[in-house]
């Protein structure tokens, strides 16, 4: 027994792959556009770094004269400068 009207295979939004049936499961549907799950995640991080450029472009032009990265923070690790 179906449930619905029958669709065609929905492709995915990012990679415009078709989504098998039988995928289905691993599948995101999300405000009407259909995701594989590893796409989905691939765009949510995306995102979520593409916000924090964003908000430290921010910073630079209220005029914060450095960027504090737990990368620039303490000694420098050996081997930086081609010692």
């Amino acid at each position: 027994m179906q449930d619905g009207d029958p669709v065609p295979d929905p492709t995915c939004g990012r990679c415009k792959a078709k989504i098998e049936l039988g995928v289905r499961t691993e599948a995101v549907y999300q405000e009407g556009i259909w995701f594989h799950t590893a796409c989905h995640r691939a765009g949510a991080d995306q995102l979520f770094r593409a916000t924090r450029l964003s908000e430290v472009f921010k910073e630079i032009q209220r005029g914060v004269d450095s960027i504090r990265s737990p990368l620039f923070q303490g000694d420098e690790p050996p081997g930086v400068h081609g010692e």
